[in-house]
């Protein structure tokens, strides 16, 4: 049998083993998700998706002023995280979440038209199209942030 062969004190590597083997994994997730959530919520005031590109304005916001999908900020505040020991979730619970993040066209069920107000005056459509806002998503910024704190939990362990 060929192989390599070690010899000497193997204690130190054998404790930090045993010390990253007891490491919370809740604790790292926890961290991960509030970063995440805090990415994400930020994404909001920028009004960029998580590769830079900027949201197409709402009519709401060009007529009204303020921020695209931040007038009453609930999707924004129902951002939150669940951290597991073996997975951080990150996401939204908000019905309208998936139409924003990825964009849709909307028709009538029942009617000819759609029917809604933007700003003081009705309109009628018989479809709109809902540009995709990406809000929810991982960049480099994020994987890089990730990676720190991976890294710094690793190393608070092996202390």
């Amino acid at each position: 049998m060929s192989g390599i062969k070690a010899t000497g004190d193997w204690s130190r590597l054998k404790d930090s083993l045993h010390r990253l083997a007891g490491m919370s994994f809740r604790a790292i997730h926890k961290d991960i998700g509030e970063h995440l959530v805090t990415s994400t919520k930020d994404r909001f005031k920028t009004e960029t998706a998580p590769d830079g590109t900027r949201w197409t304005q709402s009519i709401r916001a060009r007529n009204e002023g303020g921020q695209t999908l931040t007038d009453s900020a609930i999707l924004k505040n129902s951002v939150a995280y669940t951290a597991r020991p073996d997975r951080v979730e990150v996401g939204t619970n908000d019905k309208r979440a998936g139409t924003h993040q990825f964009g849709c066209t909307i028709r009538p069920k029942r009617a000819k038209h759609l029917q809604f107000r933007v700003g003081k005056r009705w309109v009628r459509k018989k479809e709109v199209q809902i540009p995709k806002r990406e809000f929810m998503g991982i960049n480099e910024d994020d994987q890089a942030a990730i990676n720190d704190i991976l890294r710094s939990h690793i190393e608070e362990r092996l202390k």
